[in-house]
């Protein structure tokens, strides 16, 4: 199963990507979503023994974006660069 919020990535992932955040989150103001990516990749391949685990890092950008929408008291807990669109802009221009 996907998670709706997160297109492509495993909702196993988004909620470990969840988790993880919010433990960083009680220490520090700002941190790296790319480096709980990286805690993922450890979780599954040395933790779970799951060598055939693939963590995408193009997945980090989105999911740090959900995360901060789905936490507003955390917005900008993580830098993000603008991008022209992502999956969460609402206009229908495009149609």
């Amino acid at each position: 199963m996907r998670h709706p919020f997160v297109p492509g990535v495993p909702e196993e992932v988004v909620q470990l990507f969840e988790d993880l955040a919010l433990q960083a989150a009680r220490m520090f103001d700002r941190y790296s979503a790319r480096a709980i990516l990286h805690r993922i990749r450890w979780h599954y391949h040395i933790e779970k023994g799951n060598r055939e685990f693939k963590c995408n890092n193009n997945w980090t950008p989105d999911m740090a974006r959900w995360f901060m929408r789905k936490h507003p008291d955390l917005d900008g807990f993580f830098v993000i660069r603008e991008r022209r669109k992502d999956y969460y802009d609402d206009d229908e221009d495009d149609e």
